[in-house]
């Protein structure tokens, strides 16, 4: 890992992040070694020129005495380094010949420039910074930095270089000090700047050289007023240069300097982003054309799609090559462009399906116009999608390529030909690097004509290339020693990655080469994969991610899960199947690894080091859908597998449970039915023989005793349903509960003649159920609401209403109302909130419909409020209503 910035971040300590940044960059710009002492003589940063000078590590130089790199016979130069920062007699700095010391124990003759760390009028020695340059041999005369003024020019270039314009105010404002670049950018001269305050230079000479000067004035003279700083702000100024008089964009970052000389004041940078102001402008341009060309276009059938796929625009182009008016195909479903046969076999919708997954699809084949004819169509698909990636539809471009088809199948062996005669570019040089051929691909990449470029000097034409080692070693030692060479490089002047063969001959050179930019592009997409996957997989929890080749060799291993098994991941990487797992697993990994490269998905589990394990493999292909490699996700799923273990020996417990309490409820209720018949019977017959005999109290009595005894039959009875429910039950399967409403109203009609009820329903839904348990629901429902309805006849209505995938079925009655803490009672088997005497019941009703509603994978709910009426609720699955 680079550690330049590392070192440069010690070197200078207290520097805000943009100044740092800058520093950074100057520092690396800069071929000479930089050393910075503490006050005792203790290295606290190096750059990586005082590594490479010494052969040291870094970590074995920092924080020892700057003695372990210089040689210092008397001790006397280093001494006055440490003392005083290595100058005297008032002058800032000083120069010294010092020899350098390696870890071989070699010594480089070298120059220090050594400067101290503070302000001038300090008297404590706080450390020193040192540069130090090799004295290069020859004629024996040493060539030493000539003085700060060389370091000022290297900072200078690289800021002219970035063309980044840089004035310096001190703490009342004065301008101390501008570059080259602000003098460009503003027309301001050195002579006019240095010295003035800048408050006045806005004011005085700026003013009539920027756009609209008083809204960026008000807005630096408000920042200075208020002792503020401003980031990203814009204005135009004219460019001067060549002589032209177009406009130039700015933009304008101002940072506090908190130490030196300067210290209290800020540093102003401006920035030329006249280019992307530019390209902003020229989008903006862009975009109304297209809107302006996709209404006007008339060979391309243009249109939008939402995101069901209906039409929801139409251009000119599709009303001519479709056929159809705007009015009559807006919110009309693309399908019907499709042949019936493409129908069938889903193609519009697998076709979005695609667009969505890829990014975008492009197919060709016959499409339906409105009058029924065919025509040969190449179409495009491509998802539209809002700024924050929400979809929203898509955008569909068609066009008429009938003939095209035609022509292609008369022109496909003459095209053969001329494909096959395509090549790369060539040009040939002699052997004084004069061109003497260019074909026409040469003459593209090139950017100069055959005319242009025969009897010209390669390094006339190109003279850049001429400073390119490789491109010059490559032409040189093809010439020389008649080798073939070849080189890939970036190549600014032509502005594309190229990739050329050399072969010499007698007479020369020819050069094949060709713009592999693209090439280039993907390599760097991979590499950023690469590294996005192996980020991913050193992060995957409570698992292992591995990526194998098509030989079934690991090229990426990491993952948590690492941490629990006796193999780690360099173990994996570059090795086959075989040579890491066991034989068993790799047996059992083996064929799912191959199915993943063949394309097919394939899971399988294994149980290693203790640990049970669930491997998925699948495909990793490219832009073209080819496999080139495939990917593992093995998950530990120990503890899921005791907790399924644990949760099906518990469903077994509770489904064995269940069963005995069928059991005991069936045998309950057949034991205690038999007795129930013999008192019911003997009641009876007392009845019939001694109801002559009996006084009112006897008669009494006896009534009491045979309704109780009808009481508990249906208790019982109830009980038994209510056991039944999840075993007795029919299969879930869609029901039309307007059939099942009327059935129950034709079997409550007697009761609802004599209380004169009012009962009403919506349209009801079809739902996925057992009609005869939803009867059941509804029937004790409604005769609940007649029976609650207090003094009044009933009124009952029942509505439904859809939510996302389930339907709401509520029954809503205006009589006595339930108390809010008595309203979950009321689900509970034998709970009654009123007596016998005054209303009838067994207390199971509403118990039996809340099983029958979770039976069918719902819930059900009441709400009320006393003298208000109730409102009891449920929810069911939607179906579809059966075809007719």
């Amino acid at each position: 890992m680079d550690t330049r910035s590392e070192n440069t971040d010690e070197v200078f300590q207290g520097a805000d992040e943009v100044t740092l940044e800058r520093y950074r960059t100057l520092i690396n710009a800069i071929d000479d070694g930089i050393f910075q002492l503490d006050s005792e003589g203790h290295l606290e940063a190096v750059n990586e020129r005082i590594i490479e000078m010494t052969g040291y590590v870094r970590d074995e130089l920092l924080g020892t005495h700057v003695s372990k790199i210089l040689a210092d016979e008397n001790g006397e130069a280093i001494d006055r380094i440490v003392s005083t920062g290595g100058y005297a007699d008032g002058e800032r700095s000083e120069r010294l010949e010092l020899a350098v010391l390696t870890a071989d124990d070699e010594r480089l003759p070298c120059e220090l420039r050594v400067n101290p760390v503070g302000d001038e009028d300090e008297d404590e020695f706080r450390g020193a910074v040192a540069t130090v340059r090799e004295r290069s041999g020859g004629d024996g005369a040493t060539r030493i930095r000539e003085s700060p003024r060389a370091a000022y020019d290297s900072i200078t270039n690289v800021l002219d270089e970035a063309n980044i314009g840089v004035i310096v105010l001190d703490e009342t404002f004065e301008i101390e000090w501008i570059d080259e670049t602000i003098e460009t950018f503003l027309d301001l001269e050195w002579e006019q700047a240095i010295g003035r305050d800048k408050r006045t230079v806005i004011e005085e000479t700026l003013a009539d050289r920027i756009v609209e000067p008083d809204s960026f004035g008000d807005t630096l003279l408000e920042t200075y007023a208020e002792g503020t700083y401003v980031d990203r702000l814009e204005c135009a100024v004219p460019d001067w240069t060549d002589g032209q008089h177009d406009e130039r964009w700015l933009e304008y970052q101002s940072k506090p300097i908190e130490s030196g000389e300067f210290a209290g004041g800020r540093v102003e940078l401006y920035y030329d982003v006249t280019d992307r102001k530019q390209s902003e402008d020229a989008l903006r341009e862009s975009e109304e054309a297209f809107h302006s060309l996709v209404d006007t276009v008339e060979e391309y059938a243009i249109f939008r799609l939402d995101t069901a796929g209906n039409v929801i625009s139409w251009n000119e182009g599709a009303r001519q090559i479709k056929g159809y008016e705007r009015e009559e195909i807006l919110g009309e479903h693309f399908s019907q462009f499709y042949t019936a046969d493409d129908r069938s076999r889903g193609v519009p919708e697998r076709n979005l399906e695609m667009a969505l997954e890829t990014g975008s699809t492009e197919d060709e084949g016959w499409r339906i116009r409105e009058d029924g004819s065919r025509f040969w169509a190449n179409v495009t698909i491509t998802p539209v999608r809002a700024d924050d990636g929400t979809h929203r539809g898509f955008l569909k471009v068609t066009r008429d390529v009938t003939a095209r088809r035609d022509r292609e199948r008369e022109l496909e062996g003459e095209l053969q030909r001329i494909l096959s005669r395509i090549s790369d570019a060539f040009y040939a040089v002699d052997e004084e690097f004069r061109f003497t051929h260019v074909n026409d691909r040469a003459e593209e990449l090139l950017q100069h004509s055959e005319e242009e470029l025969l009897g010209e000097r390669l390094w006339d034409v190109f003279p850049s290339a001429a400073e390119i080692d490789e491109v010059w070693d490559a032409f040189q030692t093809a010439r020389e020693q008649q080798v073939t060479t070849s080189y890939e490089l970036y190549y600014e002047t032509l502005g594309f990655w190229i990739e050329a063969n050399l072969y010499p001959s007698e007479t020369g050179i020819s050069v094949y080469f060709r713009d592999v930019t693209e090439r280039r592009e993907r390599q760097q997409a991979l590499e950023e994969s690469e590294r996005r996957y192996r980020t991913l997989a050193e992060h995957f929890p409570n698992g292992v991610v591995t990526l194998f080749d098509h030989d079934l060799e690991y090229t990426l291993a990491a993952g948590r899960g690492f941490d629990r098994i006796p193999v780690d991941p360099d173990d994996l990487e570059g090795r086959h199947l075989r040579d890491v797992w066991p034989e068993e697993a790799a047996e059992i990994l083996g064929p799912a690894l191959r199915s993943a490269l063949e394309g097919e998905d394939r899971t399988v589990e294994h149980t290693y080091a203790g640990r049970e394990w669930e491997i998925h493999a699948v495909a990793i292909t490219d832009e073209r859908g080819d496999v080139f490699a495939g990917m593992t996700m093995g998950q530990d799923i120990t503890e899921r597998r005791e907790y399924e273990r644990k949760l099906e020996e518990t469903i077994a417990k509770l489904e064995e449970s269940n069963e005995r309490l069928e059991q005991f409820a069936y045998a309950a209720s057949h034991d205690l039915q038999e007795p129930l018949r013999m008192v019911s019977s003997y009641l009876q017959l007392i009845e019939r023989r001694y109801g002559d005999d009996l006084d009112d109290d006897g008669e009494e009595f006896l009534e009491f005793a045979v309704d109780g005894a009808e009481r508990m039959r249906r208790m019982i009875d109830g009980l038994l349903t209510y056991s039944r429910v999840e075993t007795r039950g029919g299969p879930l399967e869609p029901t039309d509960l307007d059939t099942v409403f009327e059935e129950v109203l034709t079997d409550l009609h007697l009761q609802m003649a004599e209380s004169n009820a009012e009962i009403t329903a919506d349209s009801l839904p079809w739902i996925e159920g057992d009609a005869d348990q939803l009867r059941q629901v509804f029937q004790n429902l409604l005769l609940n609401a007649i029976t609650y309805s207090g003094d009044q006849p009933p009124r009952v209505h029942v509505s439904a209403e859809r939510r996302d995938d389930e339907w709401v079925l509520s029954v809503h009655d205006e009589g006595i109302g339930i108390d809010l803490d008595d309203q979950d009672r009321v689900f509970e088997v034998f709970e009654r909130l009123h007596s016998h005497e005054k209303h009838s019941g067994t207390g199971i009703g509403l118990a039996l419909c809340q099983r029958i509603v979770e039976r069918h994978g719902g819930e059900m709910w009441v709400d009320s409020e006393p003298g208000e009426g109730s409102t009891f609720s449920f929810t069911l699955s939607a179906a579809e209503a059966p075809s007719p």
